[in-house]
């Protein structure tokens, strides 16, 4: 049924471009249509589908190399230690939405695919809340940058981090530089131990917690 939704897609968008592979549906459109699109398959009857999933991203890292004897190029996969010099195929990343229907029990994943000189797609954060999260998440560990996201920093690591970690060139000894630690009040009880005494969790002291029989945890 899902090679019904691609067909759908198309015959909206002649520029996008499908595959189906044992049941996976992937859909690829150009990044300026990509809120478009989604928003059509969130929308249309036919479609329906409303809950997005997952957004994921992918380094897709290959270089050229030219073979001995007939002078052709062929493109090889790069071990992620690999520091090579070679120029890489491009597109070199992809972003994929997958989308599904829960009344229809169907699903889609939206591909996106972007060059490593121009990392920049449409945020979708208008059409699903959820994307907040998943945005905020692939810049963090690829670097990828959805314009017009309304809070677009890092969610895993600290500003002062250097890099993208899921690259596949990013070093695997590379060491990050040490930053003084934040000084911010704690947003549960503030500073200092608990009301049950350093190592003790504050789920487990029932402090101004009304009906609760304190000898039982959470």
């Amino acid at each position: 049924m899902s090679q019904a939704l691609i067909e759908l897609v198309r015959g909206k968008f002649p520029d996008a471009t499908g595959s189906s592979h044992r049941g996976d549906e992937v859909v690829t459109v150009p990044r300026e249509r990509v809120v478009e699109v989604i928003g059509f398959l969130r929308n249309d009857p036919a479609a329906e589908m409303k809950l997005l999933r997952q957004i994921a991203a992918v380094d897709v890292l290959t270089f050229r190399s030219e073979t001995t004897g007939g002078g052709s190029i062929a493109s090889i996969e790069a071990p992620a230690y690999a520091l090579q010099k070679k120029p890489s195929v491009e597109p070199r990343y992809q972003v994929a939405y997958n989308l599904y229907s829960i009344t229809r029990r169907q699903s889609l994943r939206v591909r996106v695919e972007l060059r490593s000189d121009d990392m920049k797609v449409p945020t979708i954060t208008g059409l699903f809340r959820t994307a907040d999260w998943w945005e905020r998440y692939i810049y963090d560990m690829f670097g990828v940058h959805f314009d017009g996201h309304p809070n677009l920093q890092r969610l895993m690591l600290y500003p002062e981090f250097v890099g993208y970690p899921l690259r596949k060139d990013y070093p695997v000894r590379k060491r990050q530089l040490l930053v003084p630690e934040l000084d911010f009040p704690d947003l549960v009880r503030g500073p200092g131990p608990g009301p049950g005494g350093a190592g003790v969790p504050m789920s487990q002291t029932h402090v101004g917690r009304a009906n609760v029989d304190p000898n039982t945890y959470d």
